[in-house]
Order: structure tokens, then C-alpha cells, then sequence
């Protein structure tokens, strides 16, 4: 991005929402994209263990359900359900000309241009593909918790995008794996935001002397 902003391009950056990620990965898909990543016979089978014949109830007090067997979705919290889940998700980087960034189900996708209304169309254009991946993969979009950003540009402009019909919000600012992120790129909000908290901080450390008195000894 930062290149694109010394080559005075355009970027469109999409940050996507998925409902229930990890309680949507399909078993049967997930198991044909471990076999094609090489992962053949006895630890294939081991996986396939591992996710087959799982149930689970709900209890509510001293009231519990019958058991239902689970057909889909990984542990979330795992160190092995976290894993499955990057693995079904990966090939996500292949269905579109987006750059993409993967961090768990954080997906961000990223575009540029010279020209705002060509980039509108390719945006809109390139979503479908993103889309087409996510039905085939059996997850679903949140599409009121999706965002997108125009980088490297601060003008008012008309700038829609959409998502199967369903618009996708417009931010000028937003946090993403916790830094506060600008559409300059001048990271005035994230600089804001820390001297505020440690300004807070540093006021309560004041109003306790003693607290200091324990820092110089």
C-alpha cells in the first residue's frame, strides 16, 4: 500500500466477515482439500476420525438436550481446529486478482488503480468471484459487519460496492487485528487513540504519589 501511495494509485481495501466461520467448514470438502495438499492414508484417516461421529448438547441449568451428531464445523480455540480451518480457507487467495491477507477468518482483500470509477467496476467486478468461492465453500458473508476503505484518497467521492446484491459500508477509518487504520495513511487516529489512553494512564498514576514513590525506590 505503501508503494501504491508513492505511485499515486488508488487502493480498495475490503475487510470481510464471516458468519460462524469455523462452525460452517464443511467435513467432506475440507478432508478432498487436505488430500490435495498431500495429506494421503493413515493421517488422512486419523483427520477424518477426528472429525467424524462428534456430538453435542445444550444444557440450560439442570435441563439438557438430546445429542445431535455434528456434521460440520472445526473446534474454534484449538491448535487443531485452528489449523483445519486455515487449511480450508487458503486456496480463498486463488479465486480473485485481490491481494489477500488471512488471519484466522479476518479476511482482507486489497486493489488499485489509477482511476476511481475504473477500480469501482473492477472491485465489483472481481466480488463476485470472492463470492462464487465462499457458496461453493459453504460459508457465509456478514454483510453488515464487512467493510471496505479507499486508501490513499481523501476525496468525497461516489464509491459503491456491493456483495450478491447486499452494499458493503464505506469507512474512513476502522480497527483491524487491533491498530486503528486511515484512509491516508497518516495513522492520525491510531496516534490519537494511544495518547488518549496512555494520557489516562499517566493522569492516574499521578493521583496515586505513593505509586510513584515505588518506581524511584
Amino acid at each position: 500500500m505503501i508503494c501504491n501511495k508513492d505511485n499515486k494509485l488508488i487502493t480498495c481495501t475490503l475487510f470481510l466477515d464471516l458468519s460462524k466461520a469455523f462452525g460452517c467448514v464443511d467435513h467432506k470438502i475440507l478432508l478432498e482439500k487436505l488430500f490435495y495438499y498431500g495429506v494421503k492414508g493413515t493421517p488422512l484417516k486419523l483427520l477424518a476420525s477426528y472429525l467424524d461421529n462428534r456430538f453435542q448438547c445444550s444444557k440450560i441449568r439442570d435441563t439438557k438436550s438430546s445429542f445431535l451428531n455434528v456434521t460440520c464445523g472445526v473446534a474454534q480455540g484449538s491448535v487443531v481446529g485452528s489449523l483445519l480451518f486455515l487449511v480450508y480457507i487458503n486456496d480463498i487467495v486463488k479465486a480473485s486478482n485481490f491481494n489477500t491477507v488471512l488471519y484466522a477468518d479476518d479476511i482482507n482483500l486489497h486493489i488499485s488503480g489509477k482511476n476511481h470509477e475504473t477500480l469501482e467496476k473492477t472491485v465489483n467486478h472481481v466480488l463476485n468471484k470472492i463470492d462464487h468461492w465462499v457458496c461453493a465453500n459453504k460459508l457465509c458473508i456478514n454483510y453488515s459487519k464487512s467493510n471496505f476503505m479507499l486508501m490513499n484518497y481523501w476525496k468525497n467521492i461516489n464509491f459503491s460496492v456491493s456483495i450478491n446484491h447486499h452494499p458493503i459500508s464505506k469507512q474512513s477509518s476502522l480497527k483491524y487485528l487491533g491498530v486503528l487504520l486511515d484512509q491516508i495513511m497518516w495513522n492520525v487516529v491510531q496516534i490519537k487513540t494511544l495518547y488518549q489512553h496512555f494520557s489516562a494512564q499517566i493522569c492516574l498514576l499521578c493521583s496515586f504519589p505513593f505509586l510513584l514513590n515505588l518506581f524511584n525506590t
